[in-house]
């Protein structure tokens, strides 16, 4: 479990996640504002660094449709299709949701989407619908 250094807080935790994102800043953003609400977040810059994460450890996983040339849909599928990892949610983003690609990204196994640029109000809700719905 980590701990906060700034007032030595260990919230409960709640979930493990992990964000798939080439952009650094959105890792940290949902970090920070995640960790003190008792979650645990990991960030993945590239789809190479992803492959040497043991996905096990993880309840959800944020993905960016667009992380290495349009490779998170690859990601999607790979992940629902392997039966260590099947179980883990998945919320996709992109700047390009059409109604295209939201049908390709939930054909895929994505258990919810959200179009970039997000509240991080917003994504807090829906991972908390994901992992409850998860554990129903």
């Amino acid at each position: 479990m980590s701990v906060n250094p700034a007032n030595n807080f260990t919230p409960p935790l709640r979930g493990r996640i992990i964000v798939v994102d080439s952009d650094t800043h959105i890792g940290e953003l949902i970090h920070a504002h995640f960790f003190p609400e008792g979650y645990v977040v990991d960030v993945c810059t590239s789809v190479n660094d992803l492959y040497n994460i043991d996905l096990t450890e993880y309840s959800l996983m944020i993905i960016d449709l667009n992380i290495d040339e349009n490779s998170g849909l690859d990601i999607v599928e790979q992940v629902k299709q392997r039966r260590d990892t099947s179980s883990i949610g998945v919320i996709t983003c992109s700047v390009n949701m059409s109604p295209a690609t939201i049908i390709n990204a939930l054909n895929a196994g994505a258990d919810d989407y959200l179009l970039k640029p997000f509240s991080l109000r917003e994504l807090m809700a829906r991972v908390r619908s994901v992992l409850r719905r998860q554990t129903a």
